[in-house]
């Protein structure tokens, strides 16, 4: 839609994790060196938690990125299973084995048969779980017991969970004790900080075949940065909104009011308090989101938060316009807009 109007060779912010379009925020990149950590000293289990739209999904495909070929792995993106059988039967599914016609101790035994074999043949297998609050204390049993599979010399298993943080409350049930004490290893994903937000746009217009200062302007990417609260799913769906806005407008750069009208359209901002002629939200030294002095003839947009979200103050606003390179999934350096 905008991506010739701005000279884009793709979607900058795809509706699906993406991981060719990861950034390498400070919590993410803490959050995969212990997975990967933990996948190395042996650990049974892993739990990566986080806020809904903080980049989970994403961060589980760049670490079975990160292991490539070195385990077995299979990526389950949900964990609606009706039983144990089920559960069993979607594993042996994604390790493209036979999975019809077994009752359930047949189809663990042909689960435990592969893990064994792959193990004795120098493999491990690795079991990504998405969206595990979902699953129930007899389906984490079934996953314990599996994790506990050892073969000659380390582990045959390994699970790594991704839940949202009510997931912890669930795990002080007293029958969910053994599996507690095994999860040593709990990385958690924290919304963006403003500069890292209003970088992380920049990283994904570069990443699209653009020079980010061509079409966006520093005001617009601090409020979009700020009305977001730096949750990566919302800085997407605020993003794209502003571009598909300024694209309609016919104008030639999201400016300030292509981001307030896109805040506005998510129900980011509240919409009865618009910025003066055009002027930033953000503008001098005064904090986004707070109220301006009534001298200067308007009241700055008054920004709404998401429910989900902490109540964490939004700092200043400084200069965003800083150097660096793209990255890719694999890369731990932070891109940053040219000066």
């Amino acid at each position: 839609m905008y991506e010739t109007h701005f000279g884009l060779r793709q979607r900058p912010f795809p509706a699906i994790a993406d991981s060719g379009y990861y950034y390498p925020a400070t919590s993410h990149e803490q959050a995969l060196s212990q997975l990967q950590q933990a996948i190395r000293d042996d650990e049974g289990f892993a739990l990566l938690t986080g806020e809904p739209g903080t980049g989970k999904t994403l961060l589980c495909h760049c670490l079975l990125d990160r292991l490539g070929d070195t385990v077995t792995s299979t990526f389950l993106t949900h964990s609606h299973f009706p039983n144990r059988a089920g559960l069993l039967q979607v594993l042996l599914y994604d390790l493209s084995l036979p999975h019809d016609g077994g009752g359930e101790q047949e189809l663990r035994l042909a689960l435990t048969d592969f893990l064994l074999k792959n193990f004795a043949n120098g493999r491990r297998t690795l079991l990504v779980l998405d969206e595990a609050q979902h699953l129930g204390p007899d389906l984490l049993e079934e996953l314990r017991l599996l994790g506990n599979l050892e073969g000659r010399g380390g582990r045959a298993f390994q699970i790594v969970l991704a839940a949202q943080p009510a997931f912890l409350q669930r795990l002080r049930l007293p029958e969910l004790a053994a599996l507690n004490q095994r999860l040593a290893v709990r990385p958690r994903l924290e919304p963006l900080g403003l500069h890292e937000a209003a970088d992380y746009l920049v990283h994904h217009l570069r990443a699209a075949g653009t020079r980010p200062e061509r079409i966006v302007s520093d005001e617009a990417l601090e409020i979009l940065a700020s009305g977001t609260r730096g949750v990566p799913r919302l800085l997407n769906r605020a993003m794209h909104q502003a571009l598909t806005l300024a694209f309609k407008a016919e104008a030639a750069l999201v400016d300030v009011e292509a981001a307030m009208d896109a805040l506005g359209v998510l129900g980011l901002v509240d919409e009865q308090h618009e910025p003066a002629n055009g002027q930033s939200a953000a503008s001098g030294s005064e904090p986004v989101g707070e109220e301006r002095d009534s001298s200067a003839g308007q009241d700055c947009p008054e920004v709404v938060l998401p429910l989900d979200e902490t109540d964490e103050q939004i700092p200043e606003r400084t200069s965003l316009s800083l150097p660096g390179a793209n990255v890719s999934c694999r890369s731990a350096a932070s891109p940053r807009r040219p000066a």
